[in-house]
């Protein structure tokens, strides 16, 4: 993460927690690589050896696969629409993975119309331990025969004037793996969420952690993911391009490659196609390039997000499937068929810091009110009643992250503080050329969105992608 991008963030009007707070820090580093047998990574190749010795991953379980699914697709058009800070281009990088998991964790102590209204939104009101431990055994566990490598660490913090409740803790711990730490909230606190957060992210990103007056709780999470292209892009094919954007055109490097079986999908009217580009693991960045005219149409509408990204889906075929077709109302048909694709795709980087009061305004327009509210807000199940008397509540919510896609692949970060302050015959081959604003979704094997994105321009103020 940017510090300039961090320093904006800081200086933005945080709003002043009137109670005890909690603040929950997601950071999320993604890595997608490899071209021509170069790796790509974070250091210097430990990656390797960490997943050599990891345990093999399983599967997480159908409920808690639909319940991030839906609620990746339910959030998104909100993040997609704000002004994320990206020198201006309009491209957004949204994790709801990592939002999900601390919001779930948070959820945990929370009571009454404050839980429920959480669990509505995360579609967590049904889930057991055993689905929240099979989120994480899915994205920390090895994936045979593949380089790609996940990981996901989380980690509560509290002062040391309060005492987490022995059931929250135990919980937790449990089914989130969470690492429980007490200490007084000072600088000195600060400085050691941020090394554990560089930690945690194979040292790519270490930011500047501030506490805020009265925060008592901080949940962190980190989710690291080295993807490697199961059929890597070549750099000697990388071309420049006019890329047809919404504020003008631009000419940007253009990656090629011709993928000889790929899942390419588009909706019975033709308003979007989709292609999605395997990693090695079995997950893969789907590309959906809206028609002209229809980009706004698909960004800002969850459902039409599910359908474009979701239907006749790699992971909801399974893997090598040879072709699907969904039919339903009158214009929301789909077709999928695995057929040679020739892929032209830009490279570009993103960094996005979503603001925290519009976070919160967002899942409040989401149904999610009482939790953000000193005087609503019901975390009793969170820290022991002989603690003190305050009552907690979210305080503040920011996600920033950073994505890079080139020819070796993409590595994408981000950050999150919560403060409690048409059917048709197969083709043979298609010309998938993304010259004009698209979406894009980082998806695991079990078809879990980890990141959502918007590039709207390319060719930026700084003459960068």
């Amino acid at each position: 993460m940017s510090e300039q991008l961090m320093e904006q963030y800081r200086l933005r009007g945080q709003r002043k927690c009137r109670n005890a707070c909690i603040a929950a820090i997601v950071t999320v580093v993604l890595v997608l690589a490899v071209a021509g047998g170069v790796w790509w990574t974070a250091g210097d190749g430990s990656a390797l050896v960490r997943n050599m010795f990891k345990p093999k991953a399983t599967p997480a379980t159908q409920p808690v696969v639909n319940s991030t699914a839906t609620f990746a697709y339910r959030t998104a058009p909100e993040f997609l629409a704000m002004e994320a800070g990206d020198r201006g281009t309009g491209n957004v990088n949204y994790s709801p993975a990592s939002m999900w998991m601390a919001l779930a964790i948070a959820a945990q102590g929370a009571n009454g119309t404050t839980r429920s209204q959480l669990n509505e939104l995360l579609g967590s009101g049904s889930l057991t331990d055993s689905d929240y431990q099979s989120l994480l055994s899915s994205i920390n566990g090895q994936y045979s025969g593949a380089k790609s490598e996940m990981s996901a660490a989380n980690s509560l913090w509290i002062d040391d004037d309060y005492s987490l409740a022995s059931d929250y803790q135990s919980t937790v711990k449990k089914m989130f793996e969470a690492e429980v730490t007490t200490l007084p909230f000072d600088d000195q606190a600060a400085a050691k969420m941020s090394d554990w957060i560089a930690k945690h992210t194979n040292g790519s990103l270490k930011p500047k952690i501030t506490l805020r007056d009265r925060e008592v709780l901080s949940i962190i999470n980190t989710v690291y993911a080295d993807g490697r292209w199961k059929d890597p892009f070549e750099e000697q094919s990388t071309g420049n391009g006019t890329f047809h954007g919404e504020a003008g055109d631009a000419q940007v490097p253009m990656m090629h490659r011709t993928f000889s079986q790929m899942a390419y999908g588009h909706d019975e009217y033709n308003t979007w196609q989709r292609v999605e580009i395997p990693f090695d693991n079995g997950g893969n960045l789907a590309i959906v390039l809206p028609a002209e005219g229809h980009f706004d149409e698909l960004a800002g509408d969850a459902e039409k997000l599910s359908w474009a990204f979701g239907t006749c889906s790699t992971a909801s075929l399974g893997e090598g499937a040879m072709g699907c077709a969904a039919d339903s109302m009158p214009g929301w048909g789909v077709s999928v068929n695995s057929v040679m694709v020739n892929v032209t795709l830009p490279r570009f980087t993103i960094d996005s810091m979503f603001d925290s009061e519009a976070t919160i305004k967002a899942f409040e327009k989401l149904g999610v009110t009482d939790a953000f509210s000193a005087g609503d807000a019901d975390f009793t199940k969170m820290i022991d009643t002989g603690s003190h008397g305050e009552n907690l509540y979210i305080g503040s919510i920011l996600q920033g992250t950073r994505i890079e896609v080139n020819e070796a692949g993409a590595k994408a970060m981000s950050f999150t503080k919560v403060g409690v302050d048409a059917v048709s015959a197969p083709v043979d081959n298609v010309e998938f050329t993304v010259d004009r604003p698209f979406l894009y979704s980082y998806v695991t094997p079990d078809g879990i969105p980890l990141f959502i994105g918007a590039v709207r321009n390319l060719g930026g103020v700084d003459g960068e992608n």
